[in-house]
């Protein structure tokens, strides 16, 4: 029962994500604004809502004395290692997924300093309230410069987006309301699954929660490389994964805290993502972008690293 309350809940996150997702794009359409801009910074939020809300649910739950730690980091490793290995790899097998050498640079020394900051800052054991403050403050200032970053002329008065404003936004706070009743249902039923199964619930977070919050990316990432819009496919994945190694866990840091279960695997899981990452920006520097048997590559080096994972499941 509390699996399928799991699955009821991640696919509430899905469902709820993808409408307020789609709102979303269209507002952003009728602003003329970038596909890599809104892939790193509308598309990159919105798909996730889930990893963000579930972080500050599981933060909730903590100070009411539930236990979720584990999940919290589970749950950010694993969605980044979906996004990056199995969303990225789905994406480039279906499309031409490319992205320019100084976009590479740029946001990939971000995702590779989101990884390292993570990871200092639990090394010692927990994530403290100072600490999460200090992640989401340079998610902040990684949002600010991007935003400045963006050149765009100013959008022509649309009289159709503003006529629809409103219905739109209602849509999104449809979405948003969904997201934020399937997170306490996933919270809840991952909790008493790890208890029942006897497994750490840093493993429930990175394979069932990661892989199940990494959905939204999926989707959003397959139909941009079919619409052969690879800018768009490629920054969703960056940043969300900037998003899930700073802002979910900061969010969850600053309610109450957050305690490492295994500092042995938390170094173990960030270094399968760290190699994993490193490896799709190093196949984006080739000027042919990511082809079909480095996107082979990515999706095997994900499925290797999920199945090995599983002999640890109780760390």
């Amino acid at each position: 029962m509390n699996l399928l309350l799991l699955i009821l809940g991640l696919l509430g996150l899905w469902g709820g994500t993808e409408l307020a997702v789609r709102q979303a794009l269209r507002l952003a359409a009728s602003l003329g604004l970038s596909p890599m801009f809104v892939g790193l910074t509308i598309l990159a939020i919105g798909t996730d809502l889930p990893e963000l809300v579930l972080s500050i649910e599981a933060g909730i739950q903590r100070l009411g004395g539930l236990e979720t730690s584990g999940l919290v980091i589970g749950n950010a490793i694993g969605s980044s290692l979906g996004q990056i290995g199995f969303a990225l790899g789905v994406a480039g097998l279906i499309g031409y997924v490319t992205l320019g050498r100084r976009q590479a640079w740029r946001d990939g020394v971000m995702l590779l300093g989101s990884i390292a900051i993570f990871f200092l800052l639990g090394w010692d054991g927990k994530f403290t309230r100072i600490d999460g403050g200090i992640l989401i403050t340079v998610y902040l200032i990684y949002f600010a410069t991007t935003i400045r970053r963006e050149q765009h002329g100013k959008p022509e008065h649309n009289s159709v987006a503003t006529a629809h404003g409103l219905k739109t936004g209602g849509l999104c706070l449809v979405g948003f309301l969904i997201v934020a009743a399937s997170s306490h249902l996933a919270i809840l039923s991952a909790v008493a699954l790890a208890e029942e199964w006897g497994i750490a619930q840093t493993f429930i977070g990175i394979v069932l929660m990661g892989i199940g919050t990494s959905l939204p990316e999926l989707a959003v990432s397959v139909n941009a490389a079919l619409k052969k819009e690879g800018a768009l496919s490629v920054g969703n994945i960056l940043g969300s994964n900037i998003f899930d190694m700073l802002m979910a866990p900061g969010a969850a840091a600053l309610i109450a805290g957050i305690d490492v279960q295994s500092r042995a695997m938390f170094a173990i899981d960030l270094a399968a993502l760290l190699v994993i990452s490193v490896l799709a920006l190093y196949f984006f520097r080739k000027r042919k972008g990511l082809q079909k048997p480095e996107a082979l590559a990515l999706v095997i080096a994900y499925t290797a690293y999920i199945a090995l994972r599983t002999l640890w499941a109780g760390a």
